[in-house]
């Protein structure tokens, strides 16, 4: 009789803790919702130390040093045993990839992890997809907190600091701005802060104090395509001949100086004058090319901005953030007698991917008018490396010789980030 009361006994305790495992399972798996990021159990951070906080301490918690500024961390926390939870920072399918226990994290940044729900975070169970999928995933993942947010650092707003930028274009854009203190420092730049690849052959650097700036400018007439050794004026017929636009591009000075200066208050009007010290004995003038639109015997050339005198310049902008980037802005004004109207940003985060965008609408002066659109894409190496370099298309489309509109442009245009300069943190 005991010993039947015995096996009754453990059959029972053995039934118990079957259906307790069973259940505790069930609840792990049955608690994740698509629509709710808390409750996810395998996902993905695109993190970034300026984020949050819990993306610096993760990395204290971890002993990595030198920190890193932004980073992928894995999370897996689907087995309910607390040996097989696990934290990956890096590519989880890459064997060099650094793997850590879930345990090694401290309760707060294990809260912060599983409780974020920005866009960068990204579910990693699969999924059941529908035909509707590849329309809707995606914008189910932005937020509209996210959609359009204030400006993340100090610096972005003020009129002393405004020229600090870590990005530098190899053609074109926004000068790289290298403080030594805050409102004092130097800034570089190959093109305008509007030109695209082969546009400009202008290159310069500036000084920088308290909101004013002063730089200097001279040409390397190999980025622009093209000009003809001094005397040769010879057009060529419109199509023929005619690579990437050799026209409706700006052609520098030997020398030339500028001054500029962000009005206190804000980082929101800047104005500036841009003047010619010497055009250069050999200027070695841009090739003509012929507009097919007309007949040949009009010598209607093809358009550029050959940069002679002076010109008043001024830009109004608004810096934001969008879609998790670091910087955004919008922003109109006029430079060396043309308008231009647009909008950049950089490292924004969308299901996944990171990417920089610039879009620029030029008119008004005595080029036609053109668009130049431009999108980096960057993730390609991990720590550092995955915002550091980023590379993607330049197109530039306006008016070409045969008269019609197209691309003038078609090239690749890159972008390195040297480090954060000032960390305000």
């Amino acid at each position: 009789m005991k010993k039947t009361s015995k096996l009754i006994f453990m059959f029972g305790a053995i039934l118990y803790l079957c259906m307790t495992f069973i259940a505790t399972n069930l609840s792990y798996a049955q608690d994740e919702r698509e629509d709710n990021p808390v409750s996810w159990k395998y996902f993905r951070i695109f993190a970034r130390a300026s984020d949050d906080s819990v993306f610096i301490l993760l990395q204290d918690d971890l002993l990595i040093d030198p920190k890193l500024e932004s980073y992928v961390v894995t999370v897996n926390i689907q087995d309910p045993q607390p040996l097989n939870q696990y934290v990956v920072i890096g590519d989880e399918s890459s064997p060099d990839a650094l793997r850590y226990a879930w345990s090694q994290l401290s309760p707060r940044v294990q809260q912060g992890l599983i409780n974020w729900v920005g866009t960068n975070k990204e579910n990693l169970n699969r999924k059941k997809l529908n035909y509707a999928s590849v329309f809707v995933d995606v914008i189910k993942r932005i937020k509209i907190k996210e959609l359009i947010a204030p400006p993340q650092k100090v610096r972005e707003i003020k009129n002393t600091t405004a020229y600090i930028n870590p990005y530098m274009n190899f053609f074109g854009g926004p000068p790289v701005g290298i403080p030594l203190k805050q409102g004092f420092g130097f800034s570089f730049f190959q093109g305008t802060p509007y030109s695209g690849p082969m546009e400009s052959e202008m290159i310069g650097g500036g000084f920088h104090l308290l909101g004013a700036s002063i730089s200097v400018s001279t040409r390397i007439k190999e980025l622009t395509l093209e000009r003809v050794s001094s005397g040769g004026t010879t057009p060529i017929k419109g199509g023929e001949g005619v690579s990437f636009a050799n026209y409706n591009n700006i052609f520098a000075p030997n020398l030339g100086l500028e001054v500029r200066y962000v009005i206190p208050f804000g980082n929101f009007f800047e104005i500036g004058y841009y003047t010619v010290l010497d055009e250069g004995g050999n200027n070695d003038p841009p090739v003509k090319v012929l507009n097919a639109g007309f007949p040949a015997r009009d010598s209607v050339f093809m358009p550029n901005n050959v940069l002679t005198g002076s010109y008043t310049n001024w830009e109004f902008r608004y810096p934001f953030r969008t879609l998790g980037s670091t910087n955004a802005k919008v922003y109109i004004g006029q430079y060396l007698g043309e308008w231009n109207a647009g909008f950049f940003a950089r490292e924004m985060r969308v299901a996944g991917s990171l990417f920089d965008v610039r879009l620029n609408h030029n008119w008004g002066g005595v080029r036609n008018y053109q668009m130049l659109f431009e999108i980096y894409i960057a993730d390609i190496a991990e720590g550092f490396g995955q915002t550091s370099f980023a590379i993607g298309p330049s197109v530039r489309l306006g008016t070409t010789s045969s008269g019609s509109f197209g691309a003038l442009t078609v090239l690749a245009n890159m972008r390195m980030k040297l480090g954060d300069f000032f960390d305000e943190k």
